[in-house]
């Protein structure tokens, strides 16, 4: 197995000094700049102490950030990369408060490993997880399901990835991988759900799983290559925008071109961290019920205080100990 790296994208938003580049570079009206885009609950410490605890495994963390870092994070780990915006994203798109042009230039880390994962800091390992849980044979392990696009916040760029993937590939690719699109251990629903949608002449989307993402840098450079111009305007946008694409897309590309391995993510979960949801999240996490799962920022949420405490708490409970990343 060759070597793999995680990627995690942290803000504080905080943070005064980055508050005030914020509020100085708020752009235009109708972007997005969402305060529960940049709000921290807490949980980074966790997160260090599960990829240490479940991942021992991994080759290096590349841990982005604006500049700001946790006063409790031991920066000399031989493990741990920080790596500021300005290290790896091009001049004329900074500062940006853009986590889709953040993560579209990845590529770009100095000493990134082939293959990595990408998180964001919502998403956590919560059980032993192995390298060919991510990666088999050199190529992510995936879950390619057929879907439909749903209205929300990110369904604009969910449809602008699509117009791309449509273009570039017809639906004889998913023919000629039809064996990795309807393999059992995806589960008779999933399968089923695709099934249905196969009589559609083009890509309608793909489900996503909101979980941690293998890639391989070069599908990143690939992607560069197809749609450069339309991937540096995405970049040039300061704040998240209805006409960005996203890494999905990378993603995409690699399902219609049958480059990844099928896995089943039935181990995978997604919680709401709304007030009616929170005590569900904390029994959840501190159970260990799923390998790997993503705490989804609400609106809906009246004292954050109180809530990113239980949050704290139940993660307490699933990993107690410091990490060697922590002071």
């Amino acid at each position: 197995m060759s070597a793999i790296d995680f990627v995690i994208l942290w803000v504080d938003g905080a943070d005064p000094a980055w508050q005030q580049e914020f509020r100085a570079a708020r752009c235009a009206e109708g972007t997005d700049s969402s305060v529960i885009r940049y709000r921290d609950w807490g949980t980074l410490r966790y997160w260090f102490r599960t990829v240490e605890q479940f991942a021992s495994w991994v080759r290096k963390i590349h841990f982005i950030t604006w500049g700001h870092l946790p006063a409790w994070l031991d920066t000399t780990h031989p493990k741990l990369h920080i790596v500021h915006h300005t290290d790896f994203i091009p001049q004329e798109w900074l500062p940006t408060f853009n986590s889709n042009a953040i993560e579209l230039n990845l590529h770009r880390i100095e000493d990134l490993a082939e293959h990595f994962v990408l998180f964001n800091d919502d998403t956590f390992l919560t059980r032993p997880c192995r390298e060919e849980d991510l990666f088999r044979g050199g190529m992510p392990c995936d879950m390619a399901r057929l879907s439909v696009v749903r209205p929300s916040s990110v369904s604009s760029i969910i449809l602008n990835n699509l117009a791309l993937i449509n273009q570039q590939h017809t639906r004889k690719s998913l023919n000629r991988h039809l064996g990795k699109w309807l393999a059992p251990c995806y589960g008779l629903s999933n399968l089923l759900k695709t099934l249905s949608l196969l009589p559609w002449s083009f890509y309608p989307a793909f489900y996503d799983p909101h979980q941690p993402q293998p890639y391989r840098k070069s599908d990143f450079v690939r992607a560069w290559k197809l749609w450069g111009e339309a991937l540096s305007t995405t970049c040039s946008h300061p704040f998240r925008s209805t006409s960005d694409l996203s890494h999905w897309l990378i993603r995409y590309d690699n399902l219609c071109r049958g480059s990844f391995a099928p896995r089943s993510l039935r181990d995978c979960g997604l919680i709401d961290l709304s007030d009616t949801m929170i005590e569900s999240a904390t029994r959840h996490i501190a159970s260990a019920k799923w390998r790997m799962i993503c705490l989804h920022d609400h609106e809906e949420v009246a004292d954050f205080e109180r809530s990113a405490e239980k949050l704290q708490a139940a993660f307490e409970q699933l990993v107690p100990e410091k990490s060697s990343y922590e002071h």
